[in-house]
């Protein structure tokens, strides 16, 4: 009898090490392994006191291997009808963020209207989702790329007019890339706030934490956690920008 009992707990005890004992399986965009996204990661990972694994995945594969379960968790996703039926999404939003337009900088006087991207051939993200106007006209051209690199690249060599993508991101990018004097915003830009938030695999192991990563988004909102990060993380990028830019001159 005394033995069946020890077996049991040892089973008990073994599963219960086990699950607590579970990494966190993400990813975030090539190129950005030390970004915004995995300090965003780091700082959930570290509220549920789990240990996490970051890779860097497109953001088409990414969203493909969060539905199937190799993934366990995304930051930065929009949430829609139909990525309602594939994630579990974490609320509140924990950020808000503006897309803008780039093209060449000598081109960028020829973009003052919304109306002036008509014809136009712009590059997008796989995948992402911008704000209504622009995601349903058929009059603008779009070509889907994997990359912020890609769409930059691809404006440069004057394979496509435009790109859209987030400033706080692009302008780093154009720095490093030392393009930061051939590449602008555009007169003309949304009027459109996008809202992220931190979604989860209906397969993964935090489904069971969903109400604890519920508290720990709303705490982080209402401390500024979230705004304090960023802020942090640009700052940075920011000043190696400018030094980087010092040296170019």
């Amino acid at each position: 009898m005394f033995f069946k009992i020890f077996i049991m707990f040892h089973l008990f005890f073994s599963f219960f090490c086990h699950g607590e004992n579970k990494t966190i399986n993400a990813a975030v965009a090539e190129g950005f392994i030390n970004g915004l996204h995995s300090k965003y990661l780091y700082y959930i990972a570290d509220k549920l006191s789990m240990p996490i694994s970051i890779t860097t995945i497109p953001f088409a594969r990414r969203l493909k291997e969060v539905e199937i379960g190799r993934l366990d968790i995304i930051v930065g996703l929009q949430q829609t009808a139909a990525r309602e039926g594939e994630f579990v999404f974490i609320n509140p939003s924990y950020e808000s963020l503006s897309y803008r337009f780039y093209s060449l900088t000598k081109n960028m006087h020829k973009f003052k209207r919304y109306e002036d991207l008509q014809g136009k051939l712009i590059a997008v993200n796989r995948h992402s989702k911008y704000f209504e106007q622009f995601d349903e006209d058929s009059q603008i051209r779009k070509v889907e790329t994997k990359s912020l690199e890609q769409n930059i690249n691809l404006v440069l060599h004057g394979r496509t007019d435009l790109f859209i993508h987030y400033e706080e991101s692009t302008l780093p990018k154009l720095v490093e890339l030392g393009v930061y004097n051939r590449i602008s915003k555009t007169p003309n830009q949304p009027n459109h706030v996008i809202k992220h938030f931190i979604a989860i695999s209906k397969h993964s192991h935090l489904v069971s934490r969903k109400a604890e990563l519920q508290n720990i988004v709303f705490s982080g909102i209402k401390n500024n956690d979230f705004m304090r990060i960023r802020q942090e993380y640009y700052n940075r990028l920011n000043q190696t920008s400018r030094k980087l830019i010092a040296l170019a001159k």
